[in-house]
């Protein structure tokens, strides 16, 4: 996965640097350049956004659109740098320096954004109720993506680290596998969350309940009813607009993914079997939380985003949506958004690093 990914990055530069060398000796205007840059940097921002969150018929170009984005942008970022240091210096444009900079520039965003998605990190949250007794430890992971952006020894080293955390439960948020995972692979995750000995919950994500079959080369390799089979056998609940009793005085609602209207009940119909009581949702799309506050909501917990997973993705995101962190929702209501513990189709995460949320509730004093 990571020397395909490499390969890419040194094609695609490669490309752009004969480019440059070929028309190093233009004397082109400042205005005109400073238009180039702007062009290089909507470029890569352009791809960047088509990726994370584009229709899905570009599938099968966006490891190539991702590479773009990395060279393109490390280039404009290159240019400016050494723009503004000419004007210091008062010196002569050169190729070779402006070059050299662009690949160094270039190399540090490869290995950074490559290092971001294999550093997995526990996020550490507490929330208080006076509805709550009792302290709950509970982790919540979303986003796995099994097989699609992480080698699978990293999944396993995720896993060790979440028992390590000692919770009381753990909600798996949707995404944990999808459509590049292996049957093996999804059967294996499934197995090392059952082996941890205590309640796991999971919820549906979009890419778990819509298939996108017709773009890959060889469709999916497992059914739903594979899938759901490898989640029930190891022991795991799931919640598919359903509630779950975690103690005396603490309540789950897992919902249907938004993804998929048709099986996904109308929060109406979810009445709250104990409003007394506090009241934990967990809904992989952060879209719907004002929605879910009609059944009561304390908390809840959220992925999907990847905080944008490309930069500048988190910001442009989060101008129209939830994308990372906690979301006052009214009435001293939160929701917690996940950046989720990988990202999706390629090795490469520039935006906010991948966790899972390690989250206590606990009586208010």
């Amino acid at each position: 996965m990571f020397i395909k990914w490499a390969l890419m990055f040194v094609a695609v530069e490669t490309a752009l640097t004969l480019i440059q060398f070929l028309l190093r000796k233009k004397n082109i205007k400042k205005s005109l350049r400073a238009v180039i840059i702007a062009a290089k940097l909507l470029a890569a921002v352009a791809c960047s956004v088509i990726v994370m969150g584009g229709p899905v018929f570009f599938r099968p170009v966006q490891p190539i659109m991702v590479v773009i984005y990395a060279v393109l942008f490390t280039d404009a970022v290159a240019e400016i740098v050494y723009c503004i240091f000419l004007a210091l210096r008062k010196s002569d444009r050169k190729f070779l320096p402006l070059k050299i900079l662009s690949l160094v520039f270039g190399v540090l965003f490869f290995v950074y954004g490559t290092v971001n998605m294999e550093t997995v990190r526990p996020r550490y949250h507490e929330y208080t109720s006076a509805k709550l007794k009792n302290e709950y430890k509970i982790v919540f992971v979303a986003d796995l993506h099994v097989g699609s952006s992480q080698p699978f020894e990293l999944t396993e080293q995720t896993v060790e680290k979440i028992k390590a955390e000692n919770p009381d439960f753990i909600i798996l948020g949707g995404d944990i596998t999808d459509d590049y995972t292996e049957k093996e692979e999804m059967e294996n995750t499934y197995r090392l969350f059952g082996e941890i000995g205590i309640p796991v919950y999971f919820v549906f994500g979009n890419h778990e309940v819509v298939q996108h079959a017709k773009y890959m080369k060889n469709g999916l390799h497992y059914t739903e009813a594979e899938l759901v089979k490898a989640i029930e056998d190891n022991g795991i609940t799931i919640l598919a607009d359903e509630y779950a009793e975690l103690g005396e005085d603490l309540l789950l609602l897992g919902r249907e993914d938004a993804a998929v209207p048709d099986l996904r009940k109308d929060i109406g119909t979810l009445a709250n079997p104990d409003p007394d009581k506090f009241l934990l949702v967990a809904d992989h799309q952060p879209t719907k939380a004002k929605d879910n506050l009609k059944a009561g909501t304390d908390l809840q917990l959220s992925g999907h985003t990847h905080a944008g997973q490309l930069f500048p993705n988190g910001l442009f995101f989060s101008l129209v949506s939830y994308t990372l962190g906690d979301y006052d929702l009214g009435d001293g209501k939160i929701m917690n958004v996940s950046s989720g513990a990988c990202g999706w189709r390629v090795p490469f995460r520039t935006e906010s690093s991948c966790r899972f949320e390690v989250v206590t509730i606990k009586p208010a004093e």
